[in-house]
């Protein structure tokens, strides 16, 4: 059967085995060549062949998902190849290339709780992986991760959340389309029916009455901002506290014209000017659009756009 998608398959995980079904961790570690899924993809699956995540896009999930069965039944871990110098002749990936995979049907449920408890906590964690010698350890936050040959690392940063302020269709198209992405969205609006609209898509919504009622304390370099005013008296108090935080990404919609208007407001607020010089304005990728869906792709866009440049350390 067909894994589902999902961003992070570690929850799933721990519901099996807390159900007490045999379980195996399958984790990408080595690709040669272009690959459907980037390094690090992992699916969970169940001995009754549950399974979520994705490793190769849909070539080679069934596969992988009877070799988990087997590897369950076994009670051992391995690793394995598959597309170009595979054993499995009948598995052809994109381009000619291959994978190597893990397959962990002992990972430890106090390293899964570790790992859900610093995502709960949003502190960065990883797993370090050697698939020669079987081995596993898992750290939370600043803690040093080893280093020897053929040691795969796999991070888990916190999910990225999407703090939305403002009014109008643009801010719940965003945050259906951000929430499709893996995104954590929180909403704040004036509007009730805008925060209706939103609701289904976002993990919490908010109402605003004043600009100076928007306070807000979970940004993190984990997050992103964006202000969706058209009355753009709102954006400076609100802008102010999103501009002082260590958020990754602050956008603001409105024009050129607007964005000076709104350079001058913040400066009168005493905002630093290295601070002002952070605001993505007009806010998006230059995708042409003008209207809501449009915007609210651009503007997401550009979001994903500036965190794998941070990733990259570009």
């Amino acid at each position: 059967m067909p894994a589902i998608y999902l961003r992070n398959v570690l929850p799933t995980l721990q519901r099996w085995h807390q159900a007490g079904l045999k379980t195996a961790l399958v984790t990408l570690f080595n690709t040669d060549g272009s690959t459907p899924r980037p390094l690090g993809s992992q699916m969970a699956i169940a001995e009754n062949g549950d399974a979520v995540g994705n490793i190769t896009g849909g070539c080679a999930e069934a596969a992988i998902i009877a070799e988990a069965q087997a590897c369950m039944a076994a009670g051992q871990n391995r690793s394995l190849r598959y597309g170009a110098g595979s054993p499995y002749i009948d598995i052809r990936l994109p381009c000619g290339s291959g994978i190597d995979v893990y397959f962990d049907v002992n990972f430890s449920t106090t390293d899964l709780a570790r790992l859900l408890a610093a995502e709960q906590s949003r502190r960065p964690a990883w797993l370090a992986l050697d698939p020669n010698n079987h081995r596993i350890e898992v750290g939370i936050d600043t803690a040093t991760p080893p280093s020897a040959p053929g040691l795969y690392l796999r991070a888990y940063p916190p999910i990225t959340r999407l703090v939305l302020a403002g009014k109008g269709p643009a801010l719940p198209i965003l945050a259906r389309l951000a929430s499709a992405a893996d995104f954590e969205v929180i909403a704040l609006s004036p509007e009730p029916e805008t925060l209706e609209a939103t609701q289904a898509h976002a993990a919490r919504t908010s109402p605003l009455t004043t600009p100076d009622a928007f306070h807000f304390n979970e940004f993190d370099r984990f997050t992103a901002f964006v202000s969706l005013f058209h009355e753009h008296e709102w954006e400076p108090p609100i802008l102010r506290l999103a501009l002082a935080s260590d958020c990754f990404y602050v956008g603001a919609l409105g024009s050129k014209r607007t964005h000076q208007e709104r350079v001058e407001a913040l400066r009168k607020l005493g905002v630093k000017e290295s601070n002002i010089a952070r605001i993505r304005a007009p806010v998006g990728l230059k995708l042409g659009g003008k209207n809501p869906p449009e915007i609210a792709l651009a503007i997401l866009a550009e979001i994903v756009k500036t965190q794998y440049a941070i990733a990259d350390g570009a």
